[in-house]
């Protein structure tokens, strides 16, 4: 049954169309909004999670190289990692990885890892720090026996520290192994 066009029910039907429209299309919108945001938290998750896997990397590297040198002669090792130059600790006094001021500047306990022990040419993220790592004698609770502590830390690309080192963006992974080289 079709209804005249000058009835009064016909003339309230014509708007009706334009209103369910764009409820559709605010309902449309907010759908898409909230599917944006949705992707955008988890690409922030996922770039975190890299950063950080990125880090847990040269801080292996870095483990790895100090170990390494370790093992070495004295004599063979990088200067900052030979005998004469790592700081013997006693059993329970504080320890110089654990100083902050031991890892920023020149202090003379951080060795810095060579670029070609961590970088790869496949690869086009690199640390905005190189990886550190150090080297302490630790006399164990019997007084005699001595037992070498390495500490490593990487970074990940967009890491940043304030002029005391303490951290202010970016990721930082610290590893540590105790052997008795030597």
């Amino acid at each position: 049954m079709r209804v005249p066009a000058h009835t009064p029910l016909a003339r309230a039907q014509r708007g009706v169309s334009l209103i369910i429209t764009m409820v559709m299309l605010v309902i449309i919108g907010l759908t898409a909004a909230a599917a944006m945001r949705s992707a955008i938290s988890s690409e922030k998750v996922i770039n975190n999670m890299r950063s950080e896997a990125l880090a847990q990397q040269y801080a292996e590297a870095a483990l790895r190289y100090c170990e390494q040198q370790m093992a070495l002669p004295s004599v063979s090792r990088v200067a900052k990692l030979q005998d004469d130059q790592i700081a013997t600790i006693d059993y329970g006094a504080a320890t110089k990885w654990e100083t902050t001021t031991s890892w920023v500047g020149g202090t003379p306990a951080r060795v810095i890892v060579p670029n070609e022990q961590f970088k790869n040419t496949d690869s086009s993220f690199s640390p905005s720090v190189a990886p550190q790592c150090m080297a302490e004698k630790q006399k164990l609770a019997d007084g005699t026996s001595v037992a070498v502590v390495v500490t490593a830390r990487g970074f990940s690309p967009d890491y940043a520290a304030d002029a005391d080192g303490k951290t202010t963006a970016g990721s930082v992974v610290w590893l540590q192994s105790t052997s008795a080289f030597n």
